[in-house]
């Protein structure tokens, strides 16, 4: 087993390696071929506009120096890069993502040579397999970031690494004598090193699991020769000179930052890290490459206690796989253990998965060479090769079959349209107009300059002091983040535009804030998430001298009502109203909200639909913070006076299926107010409510005619339930001969929301039964509560009001 694992590839010019570098011909199409329908169909994630601009300023000015003075030090060497791409292609959003684009490809190309030259020719085409269709590596190399850039040089850099250690003798480093090839070697870890660094800093993660190998692999006498010395001085000056260009580029970012959200830290979080980190290991498709990587370490590990722990005599087969496996998990601990719960994210671990798609790949070579010797499937030398492709093919197109679906569903995921938004702004505004967004490096890369730096939660680490003013560090653009600062740019603005993405607002922003936006700004442009929200002048808030709060909220499905406000209710003006919704559970799904007025009929007389929030906010974005819905519903002119109910509906967008019954928050009374009742009682219930009076009720009637009836109402205290009315007419002999049970006002206008003080009329018809014997009879009055079926008791003990005394009178 040792020899087959010690024999090195073919040269590329014989004719097995021609045919794997045939083979990773279309492999490369296909990955050029996703990566090129992203970055033709997806927008741009916001931070590609910090490296366009960051790009910008280089061919402006030699150096990604900020119009706010800092230098701008992520990806400083991809700014280079991006502003050559774009000097010398010209500008599009296309030619600022191709350096990325062509990373990525060169990363599979180095993925299939590295694996080839440290394994197997299976392994390095295997690996570039999973590197073309793994969902991330399709995103970060078609974005205009460092990432594919970083995951390039930090790949290189290992495996120099790795080179070094295992090849490095001493005599080859005097310089003048050694052999070149060695010298080349020698200058190109801490080379790549240094590339990944300024790439992005992350690579410093890596620094201590090389030191750490090279101690395993050569003890720590090794670092006492000069040219290991010499390499690992260079990479501490990189280390040095990136930590000082941090510190002097953008003063205060960095004590900052591990203030608000610090880089690293003891996490004992781990629950928390392996939520995050968990689905890039162990999801379906990618935990055969996590077992086989494991597998393989495990068979390294036996192989290494065969030549008592003595790395270097291991075959190169498993020392490659030690190394590669030693570099990604220390990462991966490093991720879990050091770095900050803010900064978990899966983009993290992006620059080490070439690593581990490598040593899953030699697990699964080494399974299936295995499984083909047990199954005695040994061919000769000559037949070797070609048979030795049959099952690298097999696995390559379970790889393709397994993780493609993944990787179309890249494009399933659209991310916020700020370069849609901006494109409609470039064309849609005006001199002197003012542009406020919280994304001004993307203002400013299409715009030329954002006005104001809007936000009001999460700003600390963009901002930074120029003579007393908060600006953000890469535009220069001062910091708006309070309503009263906001409704002066309104007031003082011709015109004021606000590029904003819907996360952002309900996440970013206090609810007065998000208040004002509403009430103050029109929807001009919504695509991908992102609005173009504008306000053409300040328009005074809505007069609402009524307002309620609701507690317990009223829930409509997962929403809330936690209250609302309206103005005064006039024939032919508007009834302006604001609802307040919360979540009250996670919302999944867009509910729209429909305020009506209803008559007492149950004809609906006007209505208002929509989405709450003006729809800046969708409601899946709803969470704890109260959110207005602004209602506007006209009342005609000609509308018959009396009063009408406001009803609220929410419902389903997509099936306009009903989150509850519609639920009354209010009565308005319209047209003239309630006429005085003829004959004042005053009668006083125990529970507030005050009989006020009645008409003129007939003294005659004759029998199997109607008793008309008008009643008024008030309440002197407010009433927590509803309650009946029954109108009794009762004969000679006591018992009623003809009655009414039914709330006042027909239960249109339930007792228990009445206002204190205002008046409640109503008026019924007694029907009398055409064989009513002639008599007096007396007509009275009382309530009770239904539920409990208990009457209520006048405050003098009764719980009867007797109204009159009628006579019957047989018809003549």
């Amino acid at each position: 087993m040792t020899s087959a694992y010690t024999s090195r590839p073919a040269n590329l010019s014989s004719r097995g390696g021609l045919w794997w570098v045939a083979a990773l011909a279309p492999l490369l199409l296909l990955a050029f071929w996703l990566r090129w329908r992203y970055v033709r169909e997806i927008s741009l994630y916001v931070d590609e506009f910090t490296t366009l601009w960051a790009a910008r300023q280089v061919q402006e000015s030699g150096a990604p120096l900020m119009p706010s003075g800092v230098l701008y030090t992520r990806g400083l060497l991809a700014s280079y890069v991006e502003a050559l791409f774009l000097t010398l292609f010209g500008f599009s959003y296309t030619i600022g993502r191709l350096p990325s684009v062509l990373f990525g490809l060169a990363t599979i190309v180095a993925v299939f040579f590295i694996g080839r030259r440290e394994w197997r020719a299976g392994v390095g085409w295997l690996a570039a397999t999973g590197l073309t269709l793994l969902p991330e590596a399709i995103i970060w190399s078609s974005r205009a970031r460092f990432y594919a850039q970083l995951q390039f040089f930090t790949l290189l850099a290992v495996w120099a690494a790795f080179d070094f250690v295992a090849a490095y003798e001493p005599r080859n480093t005097e310089y003048g004598k050694g052999n070149s090839r060695f010298t080349i070697r020698f200058w190109l870890f801490p080379l790549l090193f240094t590339l990944a660094l300024f790439s992005q800093e992350e690579m410093i993660l890596l620094y201590p699991a090389i030191v750490l190998a090279t101690l395993l692999w050569r003890g720590w006498r090794f670092f006492l020769q000069r040219g290991v010395a010499l390499a690992h001085l260079v990479c501490v000056a990189a280390i040095a000179i990136r930590y000082a260009i941090e510190i002097i580029g953008q003063p205060g970012y960095f004590e900052t930052i591990q203030a608000e959200r610090p880089y690293v830290g003891l996490v004992f979080d781990l629950v928390g890290a392996w939520r995050t980190y968990s689905p890039l290991l162990v999801a379906p498709e990618r935990l055969p490459w996590t077992l086989a990587g494991l597998g393989a370490v495990t068979v390294a590990v036996a192989a290494l206690r065969q030549v008592q722990g003595r790395l270097r005599d291991l075959p190169r087969f498993h020392q490659a796989t030690l190394f590669f496996a030693l570099h990604f998990w220390f990462v991966v601990a490093a991720i879990f253990l050091v770095v900050g719960t803010t900064w978990r994210e899966a983009r993290y671990l992006f620059l080490v998965q070439p690593l581990w798609l490598l040593v899953g790949a030699a697990g699964l070579i080494w399974l299936v060479e295995q499984l083909g010797r047990w199954l005695y499937l040994r061919f000769q030398q000559s037949r070797a090769t070609s048979a030795g492709r049959i099952p690298v093919g097999l696995l390559s197109l379970l790889a393709l079959v397994t993780l493609y679906p993944a990787a179309e569903r890249v494009f399933d995921q659209q991310v916020e349209g700020y370069d849609r938004a901006l494109a409609y702004l470039a064309g849609a505004r005006q001199a002197n107009d003012v542009i406020l967004s919280p994304q001004p490096p993307a203002c400013a890369f299409v715009l030329g300059g954002c006005d104001y730096y809007a936000l009001q939660h999460g700003y600390e680490e963009f901002v930074i002091d120029r003579a007393g003013v908060l600006v953000d560090r890469w535009t220069g653009s001062p910091l708006l983040n309070t309503t009263p600062q906001l409704a002066e740019v309104i007031r003082r603005g011709p015109r004021t535009w606000f590029v904003t993405d819907s996360f952002r607002l309900a996440t970013r922003y206090d609810a007065d804030f998000v208040q004002t936006v509403i009430e103050q700004f029109d929807l001009a442009f919504h695509e991908r998430g992102v609005m173009v929200l504008r306000a053409d002048r300040w328009r005074p808030p809505p007069d609402h001298p009524v307002k309620q709060e609701v507690e317990p909220p009223i829930l409509f499905g997962p929403l809330a009502l936690m209250g609302w406000e309206r103005s005064e209710a006039t024939l032919g003006a508007a009834l302006t109203v604001t609802l307040f919704w919360r979540a009250d559970t996670p919302i999944d799904q867009q509910f729209n909200t429909s305020l009506r007025v209803v008559a007492a009929d149950g004809a609906i007389v006007t209505q208002a639909d929509g989405p709450p929030a003006q729809g800046f906010i969708p409601t899946n974005l709803f969470f704890d913070t109260p959110r207005p819905d602004l209602k506007a519903l006209p009342l005609p002119t000609d509308l018959a006076p009396g009063r009408y109910r406001l009803d609220v509906v929410a419902y389903d967008v997509a099936t306009l299926a009903p989150a509850r019954e519609p639920y009354a928050i209010d009565w308005l009374t319209l047209g003239s107010p309630v006429d005085p009742p003829a004959t004042r009682l005053n009668a006083q219930w125990a529970n507030g409510m005050r009989l006020v009076g009645t008409d003129v009720i007939s003294a005659t009637i004759r029998a199997g005619e109607t008793l008309p009836l008008r009643l008024v109402w008030t309440t002197d205290k407010p009433l927590a339930e509803d309650y009946t009315l029954f109108i009794h007419l009762v004969g000679p002999a006591g018992a009623p001969v003809a009655q009414i049970d039914q709330p006042p006002t027909g239960a249109f206008y339930p007792t228990s929301a009445w206002d204190v003080g205002e008046q409640v009329a109503d008026s019924y018809t007694v029907d009398l039964p055409p064989d009513l014997l002639p008599g007096m009879y007396r007509l009275a009055v009382g309530l009770y509560q239904p539920v409990r079926n208990e009457r209520l008791l006048l405050a003098q003990g009764s719980d009867t009001l007797e109204l009159a005394t009628v006579e019957i009178v047989q018809e003549e």
